[in-house]
């Protein structure tokens, strides 16, 4: 999830994967070791850096390759909490991505890709012998890890296992809720504005509002999470905020 691309610093990471520019802000770096500040095990922390940041690097490829077969060129970047597949509006304003069908299938493209990943991740750890369980209910609401006790490997491995499957599961399936700027929130926006053009777009952030609030709410009192309160408040208060100002000056 990325608010707005941040300028380029000095300290930006650039390569190419794929044949696409990627752009690690140092932000990115900050926000992953914050999040993973409850372990005090140097180790732990860095497979929790990698699980982070390989799993939302190939979240952003699934936006990318789905935009580069609509003729369009993207960059990714990596910043705070998440990540944007970016492109210049003026190279897809003619091509099938600029339009609602297309627009869907780029921001599913993103999940999917995660979860597409923790499918041969759970496929390699079935095929060496080791067991994979679902845990279903309060307060995850879906978990598919390692069942405790079993290594793979060593400790940290299976760890790193375990947080690549959280990510790319859990925060694959919130990532679709219909909050803006999730891909959730868009899709529901594409939606919206194909079936209503003229108050889709009220409509969706009405959605998100309450879409958002909802998820503060079980963030604090099921997840006992303050941190998924803040997110999803902030975004349901964006959310309302931007409402207001479409009721006042209508498209932005």
């Amino acid at each position: 999830m990325l608010l707005g691309e941040p300028p380029r610093s000095q300290w930006d990471l650039n390569f190419s994967l794929f044949g696409f520019p990627v752009r690690i802000h140092p932000f990115f770096w900050l926000i992953v070791l914050v999040l993973g500040a409850n372990s005090s095990d140097p180790f732990d922390l860095v497979t929790w850096l990698v699980a982070v940041s390989v799993s939302i690097l190939f979240h952003e490829l699934g936006h990318a390759v789905v935009l580069r077969t609509y003729g369009i060129h993207p960059w990714i970047t990596l910043y705070g909490l998440g990540g944007a597949a970016s492109y210049n509006p003026a190279q897809a304003r003619y091509t099938k991505g600029s339009g609602s069908l297309g627009q869907i299938l780029v921001s599913l493209a993103g999940p999917g890709a995660g979860f597409l990943l923790a499918a041969v991740i759970v496929g390699a750890v079935i095929a060496s012998g080791h067991e994979i369980r679902v845990f279903l209910g309060a307060p995850v609401g879906l978990l598919v890890a390692i069942p405790p006790g079993e290594v793979i490997g060593s400790p940290h491995f299976t760890a790193l296992i375990n947080q690549m499957l959280f990510i790319n599961v859990l925060w694959g399936i919130i990532n679709l809720m219909p909050v803006y700027p999730l891909d959730g929130g868009q899709i529901a926006r594409e939606i919206f504005m194909a079936v209503n053009p003229r108050n889709g777009i009220r409509q969706s952030l009405i959605l998100s509002m309450i879409a958002g609030a909802a998820l503060a709410l079980f963030g604090i009192t099921l997840w006992k999470s303050i941190f998924m309160a803040v997110l999803f408040g902030y975004l349901a208060y964006t959310s309302y905020a931007t409402l207001q100002a479409y009721n006042r000056h209508g498209p932005m």
